[in-house]
């Protein structure tokens, strides 16, 4: 429900803060200091993070899941029919100019930021760029700035009045930079009640990614120690009663199996014996890695799965934890959308609510799902009043036809016997269109619905 006052139109969501009467935890109301600023989200610690991301490998991986299923499929831009008739607009001309917009800044890679920052680096700040004169009030930009330069100042009511920059992106102290609420694009994965900050996924699973990162190490060590071929060379192995080798005679048996690799082989003379050593390798080095692996994953909120470990002998769980995450990719959609809308959609329209923005879905199988549904709606139900042809070739993404007056054909049934086979497939094909050749006919012979080549 949205309400106007002093001649601005207004979401109830959009109420006065300052209307609470509770506290935030975290203020001490003597001192009046904002002991919401974690002592923990220090520029250093929350770069750390940052570079743990960038070395990529599983971690990275993770992180970017999440973005890519709740963008990766596309948006669309839906017009509300209350609202425009409400306001007597189709709201297809503020359609266009939200969409020329999103597409100039290009809303995938700003998203894509804010969303990885939110999950790295506790939140994903952009700062929007508002134009002049009559478009005052009109964002012509959205920045994705780094969140860990920034303080977030709040009030007693745990509300955050501005956004401090001060530091550079090297952590470098600067003069403060103070951007007002309306002036940033803020993204949170998961919040907190006790802090304006949010929650790093990679915070979450320090840890864990601490001892993966310990049991790759000891294991490439291992491999590398234990998986280059050995040579034990035994000299007077047989006689113990013998004379000692002399160093000289110890350095020159030591060069002669300097050197030898696999495709070498050994020719000795007298009383020597040659053994290979850690003809085993390491064992259970997959088991050992994927154990850390799961953990990580499980403290980062995605399924393992989908970064090719395997849990279990069956893909039954696996197919619930997948389901799992799709559910929380939509509650993530639904954070972006709000968000967009809003923040940035409302402002350029001038009419909230107007046009929203919807973010597809993240499962392949919802799309197989739907066009199954209205292919079986058009087969045997009321197709023009449940599933209208204009929308379901939209969903589809099929084409407009080239003459939607024209009568289509029944189709002919297929015929059973396969003599009749080339006569029925050739009434199947449309006016115009390439014919089927018949066996007279060569392969390079052209048919009528044929391209003509260049210069013919």
């Amino acid at each position: 429900m949205r309400i106007t006052a002093l001649g601005r139109t207004l979401s109830l969501l959009e109420g006065p803060t300052m209307a609470s009467i509770t506290r935030a935890k975290a203020w001490d109301i003597k001192g009046i200091t904002d002991l919401t600023q974690d002592p923990d989200r220090t520029f250093r610690r929350m770069r750390g993070f940052r570079n743990i991301y960038l070395q990529g490998g599983y971690v990275a991986e993770g992180i970017d899941l999440f973005p890519i299923y709740a963008i990766g499929g596309g948006y669309e831009l839906a017009i509300d029919d209350k609202v425009s008739e409400k306001l007597g607009t189709d709201g297809e001309a503020e359609k266009q100019t939200v969409d020329e917009f999103l597409q100039k800044i290009n809303f995938f890679d700003t998203q894509w930021q804010m969303s990885v920052d939110a999950a790295v680096v506790r939140d994903g700040i952009a700062e929007i760029v508002y134009g002049s004169g009559q478009a005052a009030g009109v964002p012509v930009n959205v920045i994705p700035r780094p969140a860990e330069s920034f303080d977030f100042v709040t009030n007693l009511t745990g509300a955050i009045t501005s956004y401090d920059q001060v530091r550079d992106n090297r952590g470098n102290a600067i003069q403060k930079i103070t951007l007002d609420p309306a002036s940033v694009l803020h993204y949170q994965f998961l919040s907190r009640p006790d802090s304006p900050y949010g929650i790093s996924l990679i915070e979450r699973s320090e840890h864990d990614i601490k001892r993966d990162t310990q049991v790759s190490e000891a294991l490439t060590a291992g491999i590398c120690l234990h998986g280059t071929p050995k040579w034990h060379i035994k000299a007077n192995s047989t006689q113990p009663d013998r004379i000692p080798l002399t160093d000289t005679e110890y350095k020159n048996l030591e060069t002669q199996f300097e050197g030898f690799n696999a495709k070498d082989q050994f020719l000795t003379e007298g009383d020597i014996v040659v053994q290979p050593l850690d003809t085993a390798g390491v064992n259970n080095v997959q088991q050992y890695s994927d154990v850390t692996l799961i953990r990580v994953a499980a403290g980062m909120g995605f399924p393992a799965e989908l970064i090719g470990v395997r849990q279990g002998s069956t893909d039954a769980t696996a197919v619930s934890r997948i389901g799992a995450f799709l559910k929380k990719i939509k509650i993530v959609q639904r954070d972006i959308e709000s968000l967009w809308d809003l923040n940035i959609i409302d402002k350029i329209t001038g009419k909230p609510g107007l046009v929203k923005l919807k973010l597809k879905d993240a499962s392949p199988e919802d799309f197989a799902q739907m066009a199954t549904a209205m292919a079986a709606l058009r087969q045997g139900m009321n197709p023009d009043a449940i599933v209208p042809a204009d929308w379901a070739r939209e969903r589809l993404g099929i084409p407009e036809d080239v003459n939607p007056d024209a009568e289509v054909p029944a189709p002919q049934e297929a015929p059973k016997d396969s003599t009749q086979l080339r006569d029925w497939l050739q009434a199947q094909v449309p006016q115009n269109s390439t014919t089927i050749p018949s066996e007279k006919s060569g392969i390079g012979e052209k048919s009528s619905g044929d391209i003509p080549k260049q210069g013919t």
